[in-house]
């Protein structure tokens, strides 16, 4: 125990503290704390280290970390370092088979003779990665249904699209969205509001394409009184409005009608509108965002959408690329909500290793938001605090039986199709014909023969 000079009566206290009780807190900490002896021999994790690795401290007993963990896992090894200055070494580390990114505070614990007897570390997520329910004790940063996680990831492609809004929200220019159904466009647009110098003012956010065109302009210029038939004797504020000084987002702007898009126009190119039922403009100060799953280009050329506003919104565009596209982010993404759903339904529930590779491999038509609901669905359904790639291939089969797809290949075509899937994302995800032979009980042989027949040459092990 460190000497910390606590008085007799307060190690009497500590002494009368029981095991269990020891326990309970240790087992119930979300840090993840583990213990190795000097020949790193594991002593003790808590539960926390699932949502790291995805192993239970079961897997994790008597796991060498040296031979077992650190070649093909760990970025960087922190044991010998600590044992060398047997000093304390706080480190970023990434966790490769899980795509982890942590913070580690290794604190040596010496022997009589100063040797290193025991290395205890405590590991979290980067603070970066939390969602806060406070900060400086004032408010609530983001609600669970806001923060989705959906710009999580490292991908090249994710990083573009960041660099360039990073740039622009510090300005006032429209920006343009694009993106398929359920990759994140909502959540960028929050984000560039956040970075910008309005982040104090209000965002306000409609989706162009769910509310009917006759309510869609009441809704963003507002009314005044007795403006038509059922109209509030007191008028109504428009959202242009209450977003006055902060940001307006235009979901799906692709839906607007010709009409709608004279009056949009109107208030980028002149800073004004005309609520309802009146005749005298109104002073807008708002920036615009706007986002299309739909080729607002081709919309132009088909004569549904107006060239000039079309330039008007088009002053810096940026394409949110699909789930398929940027494979790397999906384990990032699958652990951020499978953490998530655990602390919403009280569970503690984890990946199997079988599970990463499917989660890979799948074309996720739904991008983010499929996602997001496939791993709620495998928290509240699956059986067991393992989720396992049973669960996974039964509810994404589920998912597909409803596609009607027609398969045009006879059977040994749709089975090899089938095979080169799955070896060219278990590889993917392994990078080992030994640690994909593992997860696929195979032999390491036949590993090695597909990999040779659907991957590459793969390099000696």
């Amino acid at each position: 125990m460190a000497e910390l000079g606590y008085s007799e009566e307060y190690q009497t206290y500590l002494d009368s503290l029981t095991k269990e009780t020891l326990l309970k807190i240790l087992e119930n900490a979300y840090t993840e704390v583990f213990v190795t002896d000097a020949d790193d021999r594991y002593v003790y994790t808590n539960p926390a280290c699932m949502r790291h690795y995805g192993l239970t401290p079961e897997q994790m007993k008597n796991m060498n970390l040296q031979s077992e963990l650190r070649p093909e896992r760990w970025k960087i090894s922190l044991s010998g370092r600590v044992k060398k200055s047997k000093k304390v070494i706080i480190a970023e580390n990434k966790y490769y088979a899980m795509e982890q990114n942590v913070v580690t505070i290794s604190v040596p614990i010496l022997d009589e003779d100063g040797n290193v007897e025991m290395i205890v570390s405590t590991t979290q997520d980067p603070i970066n990665s939390y969602d806060f329910s406070i900060k400086n004790e004032v408010k609530t940063i983001v609600s669970e249904e806001e923060d989705s996680g959906e710009i999580i990831g490292s991908s090249k492609a994710i990083k573009r699209c960041l660099s360039i809004l990073q740039k622009v929200s510090k300005t006032d220019i429209n920006v343009l969205i694009l993106g398929e159904s359920g990759t994140g466009k909502s959540f960028l647009s929050k984000y560039v509001h956040t970075n910008s110098l309005r982040r104090d003012k209000p965002f306000i956010s409609i989706n162009c394409s769910a509310i009917p065109e006759t309510l869609l302009e009441s809704e963003l210029f507002g009314y005044v009184p007795h403006a038509f038939t059922g109209a509030s004797n007191k008028g109504k504020e428009g959202l242009i409005k209450i977003a006055n000084g902060g940001t307006l987002f235009l979901d799906e702007i692709g839906e607007l009608s010709l009409p709608m898009q004279v009056k949009i126009l109107d208030v980028i190119e002149n800073k004004r509108f005309i609520p309802v039922g009146s005749t005298t403009p109104e002073h807008a100060d708002i920036r615009i965002i706007t986002a299309t799953n739909k080729d607002l280009y081709q919309l132009v050329q088909d004569n549904k959408f107006r060239e000039d506003l079309y330039w008007r919104l088009n002053s810096i565009k940026t394409t949110l690329p699909p789930l398929r596209e940027r494979p790397e982010d999906i384990i990032s993404l699958a652990n951020y909500f499978l953490n998530v759903f655990n602390e919403k339904y009280k569970t503690n529930k984890y990946f199997s290793k079988k599970v990463p590779p499917l989660l890979c491999g799948y074309h996720w038509p739904g991008n983010i938001r499929q996602l997001r609901n496939l791993v709620e669905r495998l928290v509240i359904l699956s059986d067991g605090k393992v989720i396992e790639d049973y669960d996974f291939q039964r509810f994404t089969s589920e998912e597909e039986s409803g596609s009607k797809r027609v398969v045009n290949s006879d059977y040994e075509s749709v089975m090899e199709e089938a095979e080169r899937k799955l070896v060219e994302n278990s590889y993917l995800f392994y990078k080992s014909s030994r640690k994909m032979a593992e997860a696929l009980n195979i032999s390491q042989s036949k590993a090695y023969r597909l990999i040779r027949k659907y991957v590459y040459d793969e390099k000696e092990d």
